[in-house]
């Protein structure tokens, strides 16, 4: 029988291992390769290092697995506190899920035209390259504020959880917002690269720190009841 418990840690365990790769996969490859500006660096970066390329393009697939996962866990996890909320809190991660499996199919569409298997005329080729990672920020951006909505509602069943710190709540809102503003202007206002910037450093910490912080905590205490929690407790005292 899967429990509160089990759930709680298949979500917490596939939200950092989500977390981990994007930080590879994002972080590291995309901005790597994928050099703002600078067209001709990232088409010469794209062409050299498919192989790379390639290894994001699976980063993503497997992000795409976790998020559907972590949906589920978390659905379960709340449902019997609040399953209409825990519902669509779940199903907006889940569109979330398919609005960036859409941005991975542009990827995949730019890895096509590298092998020369999109159909498309050579002297255009690195134009739709350019078009279609452009394509890839927008879209996953737009789905960034369905995660926002994700993170805004999980906060709110966070604070209505007697069995979680209205703490963790606070910070999955203070996350959601943060997602939701900063995505809506990177849309909404695109003159404004360099502010908008700013602001996603300055906020990176709470938007990192609300679902990353929660996925530990469910790691380590979702799920638990007061007397386990207490008898862990007595445990780590007993050791000191």
């Amino acid at each position: 029988m899967v429990t509160k418990r089990n759930f709680a840690r298949i979500a917490g365990i596939a939200i950092l291992m989500m977390a981990a790769v994007a930080a590879f996969t994002y972080g590291y490859i995309h901005n790597s390769l994928v050099v703002p500006n600078h067209p001709e660096t990232t088409i010469s970066n794209l062409k050299a290092s498919t192989w790379l390329f390639r290894t994001e393009i699976v980063g993503w697939h497997f992000i795409l697995l976790c998020d559907v996962v972590v949906a589920w866990a978390l659905y379960k996890f709340f449902k019997d506190e609040n399953q209409q909320l825990s519902q669509i809190t779940a199903v907006l991660r889940l569109v979330y899920a398919a609005v960036l499996g859409g941005a991975v199919f542009k990827l995949i569409s730019v890895l096509g035209i590298i092998n020369g298997k999109a159909g498309i005329v050579p002297e255009l080729a690195d134009q739709q390259m350019l078009s279609f990672l452009k394509s890839f920020e927008s879209t996953w951006s737009f789905g960034l504020i369905i995660f926002g909505f994700h993170l805004l509602l999980l906060g709110f069943l966070a604070l209505q959880s007697k069995a979680i710190h209205f703490s963790w709540g606070v910070l999955l809102v203070i996350a959601a917002l943060s997602y939701i503003t900063i995505h809506t202007l990177k849309i909404g206002f695109p003159e404004f690269d360099s502010q908008i910037k700013t602001a996603e450093m300055i906020l990176s910490l709470p938007m990192a720190l609300g679902e990353v912080g929660f996925a530990v905590w469910l790691i380590i205490r979702g799920g638990k009841s007061g007397k386990a929690f207490l008898k862990s407790k007595n445990k780590l005292t007993l050791q000191r």
